[in-house]
């Protein structure tokens, strides 16, 4: 009986079999309600947050890369060196690539930018950040309004606090001529004080 028993238990030095794991669909950390904040001399010059990050890493073409994938929104808030917000950018998702020798930041779907201090809004698809350069660009739709009017086209190129934007090849735009200098421009995110009466 002790024999038959003997033969049937299975032996405990066995290895389990391992698991298949896909790295490119499987995520090697999962981060909830993140906010990552940049200093420059004590100041705070650069706010990230996003409700999920997960991080993959994998080989394409024998190239170990990491992705982080933010799914579930994506906001970045800029701060001039007066301490002031400047700009924001603010979209559905983004990702963010790194291998060895390259870094790819996108954001995308319903991606908005606001240059606070400018009134300037720009509305696309989808953005890259050149992040050595300091520019963002765009080859997708554009739509850009400002206190002077409203430019759209396809295409977009500016520098990262979205100070300086060009749209590369703009369609049925117009401008507005303003002659009542009792009207301009407040930035309300940094204004501190009374706001002016219109006579």
């Amino acid at each position: 009986m002790f024999l038959c028993a003997a033969l049937l238990t299975p032996s405990c030095k066995e290895k389990a079999p391992k698991p298949e794991i896909d790295y490119e669909t499987t995520p090697v950390q999962s981060v909830r309600g993140m906010q990552v904040q940049e200093f420059q001399k004590a100041d705070l010059s650069m706010e990230m947050r996003t409700r999920a990050m997960d991080t993959y890493r994998y080989e394409k073409d024998s190239v170990p890369t990491t992705k982080e994938v933010y799914s579930e929104g994506f906001e970045v808030y800029l701060y001039s060196e007066d301490g002031l917000l400047e700009s924001q950018l603010v979209a559905e998702g983004a990702q963010h690539i790194t291998t060895k020798k390259k870094e790819e930041w996108m954001a995308f779907g319903n991606v908005n930018i606001l240059n606070h201090i400018k009134g300037e809004r720009i509305i696309t698809d989808t953005v890259y950040w050149d992040r050595q350069a300091e520019q963002i660009y765009t080859d997708c739709y554009v739509v850009m309004t400002s206190p002077q009017g409203k430019l759209q086209g396809y295409g977009m190129r500016s520098d990262q606090r979205a100070n300086k934007s060009t749209i590369l090849r703009p369609f049925d735009s117009y401008g507005r001529v303003v002659n009542d200098s009792t009207k301009f421009y407040i930035d309300t995110v940094n204004f501190v004080g009374p706001l002016p009466r219109n006579k």
